[in-house]
């Protein structure tokens, strides 16, 4: 992976702000010239119209490309202090020209909006590691148990006849009936990293279309279910069925709503449904708090909202439940 693939991965150019930045549009793509390290170097720099960015470093004083800058092994303190401020200027860049995407490839976030739009899931990213750092897992609401993971990996640790590739894959399980007949689907092979009995890698390359990924997906997303608690469409829009009717000037609790749509041990799923809402359209989610009165931590304009209907708060800052619980 080269300097620039890594710092824009997961970048998406935006090309007004470019064009602010100073990239003029001739040639291949959008290019940029740019001195740093006090005018001994320079970062010419070409975005293509696919969003990939190429670039490549020149030594002013010779005027020929400073290939040390892209060879690890040379680790010297000037090549170090060249490579820092190339890669300065391209965060830089990438800060005040592009927009962050949580994944690397366009299908692979495409199915991420997918998952949240059907399921309301969005992914999370739980290693600290750098190799792992950007690998996003889907989980269910109710058991935590995942049921997708979107990795970046070398293509060659799927396929050893692969040429080196740094690629998005989404591991599933699957029906562990269909498994060898899906590992001759191309772009589908045995999970990189999981049981090859019960879990696939798809490549996120478009290999498969999206609508046939999201039915890989829903197999997953059953067979890793353990039933009741599934925040489904049909549970968000029956939670914001009830939210909806909440009068004004009233509240109801988390808890309270779980009982009404008789899920009365779902209050989390409530919660994240809550946590949500503004997504669905507009809806008074700001009448619901917990058990206790306590509004949503650090969205201030909660308690705003309800002051303005005449809800009252106590000494300790929480809703006067009594007086108001619906």
């Amino acid at each position: 992976m080269t300097i620039e693939e890594k710092i824009f991965s997961h970048m998406r150019f935006n090309r007004k702000r470019m064009e602010e930045y100073g990239f003029e549009n001739k040639g291949p793509g959008a290019t940029l010239s740019r001195e740093f390290m006090d005018g001994d170097f320079t970062a010419d720099l070409v975005v293509h119209e696919n969003g990939s960015i190429r670039g490549r470093v020149i030594d002013n004083m010779n005027e020929e490309e400073y290939y040390q800058l892209k060879m690890p092994t040379y680790t010297g303190a000037f090549v170090g202090s060249v490579r820092e401020e190339y890669e300065k200027l391209l965060r830089d860049i990438a800060e005040k020209c592009c927009t962050e995407v949580a994944f690397a490839s366009n299908q692979a976030n495409r199915i991420a909006d997918a998952v949240m739009e059907k399921y309301a899931v969005k992914p999370d990213f739980p290693w600290d590691d750098k190799r792992y750092s950007t690998a996003g897992v889907f989980r269910h609401a109710n058991n935590n148990k995942w049921f997708g993971l979107i990795m970046n990996i070398d293509r060659r640790l799927l396929d050893k006849a692969a040429e080196e590739e740094y690629v998005d894959v989404l591991n599933l399980k699957a029906d562990e009936s269909k498994i060898e007949m899906l590992h001759k689907l191309r772009g589908i092979y045995p999970a990189y990293h999981m049981n090859h009995s019960k879990w696939i890698s798809l490549v996120l390359d478009d290999s498969l279309t999206d609508s046939y990924v999201m039915d890989l997906v829903d197999i997953s997303f059953r067979l890793t279910s353990t039933g009741g608690g599934v925040l489904s469409e049909a549970l968000i829009r029956e939670v914001l069925e009830v939210a909806d009717n909440i009068p004004y000037g009233r509240v109801v609790s988390y808890g309270q709503i779980a009982e009404m749509i008789g899920r009365p041990k779902n209050a989390r799923l409530v919660g994240k449904i809550m946590s949500m809402a503004d997504r669905y359209g507009e809806h008074p989610y700001h009448r619901v708090v917990n058990h206790a009165g306590r509004t949503v931590p650090g969205w201030t304009e909660q308690r705003e909202l309800l002051e303005a209907e005449g809800v009252e708060f106590l000494e300790n800052g929480r809703v006067d439940m009594k007086k108001y619980r619906l």
